[in-house]
């Protein structure tokens, strides 16, 4: 299928949507036109002078929970890593991930883009 899409988490996906393709293909939508947005309010909240752990939180789960569902593997991986370190208290070890996150968010993006022929 793709280096960063998981065909099978993307067969469960629409399998879990009772079969409406219309369906699935609104979620990679959604996820891939989130994407920008997610990614930036997790900078926010961890790069600001004062950095908000329970938004950051927030956002992380966001991230690995809807990343799990298309298939992006890597992109739940690296928000994993950055998650464990949130959660024990190492925001800079969080941090030095979001590079990775970003880059990984982006290849499954464009990959989901072009299996479902969306614009980007």
């Amino acid at each position: 299928m793709s280096a960063h899409i998981e065909a099978l988490a993307l067969r469960k996906l629409l399998a879990q949507m009772g079969g409406d393709q219309n369906m699935q293909r609104r979620f990679v939508h959604d996820f891939v036109h989130l994407w920008h947005s997610r990614s930036k309010r997790l900078a926010v909240a961890l790069t600001q002078r004062f950095p908000d752990a329970e938004e950051a939180h927030v956002v992380l789960l966001s991230i690995r929970s809807s990343s799990t569902m298309v298939g992006a593997v890597t992109v739940e991986a690296t928000a994993a890593m950055m998650h464990d370190a949130l959660r024990d208290g190492d925001i800079a070890g969080s941090v030095s991930h979001m590079t990775r996150l970003n880059e990984v968010g982006e290849l499954a993006c464009s990959d989901l883009a072009t299996m479902f022929a969306l614009q980007r």
